[in-house]
């Protein structure tokens, strides 16, 4: 089999949902492909006053991390769920894909920058980036 270990990035996002269900969609052939389901925390250095910002950043990161252990728990490939936490998503995206052996980099593209109404400055990054083949799921309603 051409891929057996697919990471999808999931920020919450429309895009994000999409990816996940594609994901699925592509590990459906054979229960033994593993999903490794990852969220950024990105942090921020802003100084005494992002107390009040990293709690919020945080209780989004709780959040985002305990739908995704759902959606792990109700898949019937083995997947884990993994937080990851620093300045630059795309580049812990692509090094967390490279460490845990993933044949596969799938995310949604929310088109907020990197090249305009095509991929989002995250997307685009890791594209342009990893060493691994990226597939870029689009919402439901842009294919």
């Amino acid at each position: 089999m051409w891929c057996n270990k697919i990471l999808v990035a999931y920020d919450g996002s429309a895009p994000s949902r999409a990816a996940i269900d594609l994901a699925l969609e592509v590990a459906k052939p054979s229960e033994r492909i593993e999903l490794l389901l990852v969220h950024v925390m990105r942090l921020y250095s802003a100084g005494a006053d992002s107390v009040g910002i990293n709690s919020v950043i945080a209780e989004d990161a709780e959040r985002v991390q305990s739908e995704l252990q759902s959606i792990a728990d109700s898949s019937r490939n083995p997947a884990t769920v993994k937080l990851l936490k620093g300045t630059s998503p795309a580049d812990l995206i692509v090094r967390c894909a490279v460490e845990e052996g993933c044949d596969l980099i799938i995310m949604g593209s929310r088109g907020k920058g990197g090249v305009k109404g095509y991929l989002g400055s995250v997307s685009y990054a890791v594209t342009k980036d990893s060493p691994l083949s990226v597939l870029v799921a689009k919402e439901a309603g842009a294919r």
